[in-house]
């Protein structure tokens, strides 16, 4: 999880980069698998006493990760956002997994392809900007402003995952949608702990969705709702107001 990829080295890359310029899945994959090497390089920091060097170093190329993320979205949404924004009785079905209406309306993606693309930026993007938060906060003095504008960013990625599932709790998708969106739902739901009582609602929300979505058959014992430590460690430092 906090361990860089050979995958992420510039010799793959220039392999994928004639594929990804028309495959929005792969140009987007090719983001993400950047993100463990700079987790990997924040946990180096503490060990190396935290070089001013080497921090300003990880936070240059965390920015430029995120900037490369920001045009993969652009040109995702050239022609609009390939959702609608719907009510959640759209999914009746869903009520079977959870009736509380926490997150309503949500998301209809145009096509099922569309709906992972954008869990799987969503999801990152929390853990990368959530990493890029920390490094900030500890090494570097943000204004109130600031902080809220950080708050505000993360709390609508975990807020975009949420309103994505019942999309992908359809019977028409099929168990591999459910089972694609419970890694994200896990991610969503470590933001709102870190967050308190303000988000306690929306914590216990998805802990109820992620228990009673499971596929059937799946798991041979219970599956505890701690399965990625480093996700914890990732979201997690310091005061719960700012994440």
């Amino acid at each position: 999880m906090r361990k860089a990829s050979m995958l992420d080295s510039p010799e793959w890359l220039a392999v994928t980069v004639k594929a990804a310029r028309f495959d929005p899945y792969v140009a987007l994959l090719d983001v993400c698998i950047g993100i463990p090497r700079l987790l990997e390089r924040t946990d180096d920091l503490a060990k190396a006493g935290n070089p001013p060097d080497q921090i300003t170093s990880l936070i240059a190329d965390s920015e430029a990760l995120v900037a490369h993320a920001f045009t993969w979205l652009s040109n995702f949404e050239k022609n609009g956002p390939r959702y609608d924004m719907v009510p959640l009785s759209t999914f009746p079905t869903f009520f079977d997994i959870c009736a509380d209406r926490v997150f309503d309306p949500v998301f209809d993606f145009h096509y099922f392809g569309a709906g992972i693309c954008y869990l799987i930026y969503w999801m990152s993007m929390l853990i990368l900007q959530s990493n890029t938060f920390k490094l900030l906060r500890q090494h570097r003095h943000l204004e109130l402003k600031q902080l809220m504008m950080w708050d505000r960013q993360l709390g609508g990625y975990a807020d975009s995952i949420c309103r994505s599932v019942p999309y992908n709790c359809r019977a028409v998708t099929g168990y591999a949608a459910k089972f694609g969106s419970l890694t994200p739902l896990v991610v969503a739901r470590k933001y709102f702990e870190m967050k308190g009582a303000a988000k306690e609602k929306e914590a216990k929300w998805c802990e109820e969705v992620y228990v009673a979505a499971r596929v059937p058959g799946l798991y041979s014992t219970p599956v505890p709702l701690e399965p990625l430590k480093g996700v914890k460690e990732t979201v997690d430092g310091g005061t719960k107001k700012y994440i």
